[in-house]
């Protein structure tokens, strides 16, 4: 028997793994519309590692919460911000991304466990 997995219990669990501030001013652009945020990315990297394989909850959570994270400090940066908060990050753009992500090809026993109990105020 599976149990559910709602949103909001995920993401405490993931938000706790990352730092209370992440210093972006080392961003730079990259390609025709992105850009590199080597502190951001180093620490992705190492959450990354210490995730057990087998929890692929965890693996979710924090590749959703890398996505988020990256896409607000690109926005933070081109208006001349150097830190970003993640717990300040939309809880809407990381269930978002939690969402597309389980929609992905291989995590489908995970996506039928999924709730979004995410309530927007």
């Amino acid at each position: 028997c599976s149990r559910s997995m709602k949103f909001t219990d995920l993401y405490n669990t993931g938000i706790k793994l990352w730092p209370k501030e992440i210093h972006i001013g080392d961003g730079y652009p990259a390609g025709k519309t992105g850009y590199v945020f080597p502190d951001l990315v180093s620490i992705h990297d190492q959450i990354e590692e210490s995730i057990p394989v087998e929890n692929g909850w965890l693996q979710i959570i924090d590749w959703s919460l890398f996505q988020a994270f990256h896409a607000e400090s690109k926005r933070l940066i081109q208006s001349n911000q150097t830190t970003l908060i993640p717990c300040s990050v939309a809880k809407s753009e990381i269930q978002w991304r939690v969402n597309e992500n389980l929609n992905g090809e291989g995590w489908e026993s995970l996506c039928a466990e999924y709730v979004n109990d995410l309530q927007e105020t």
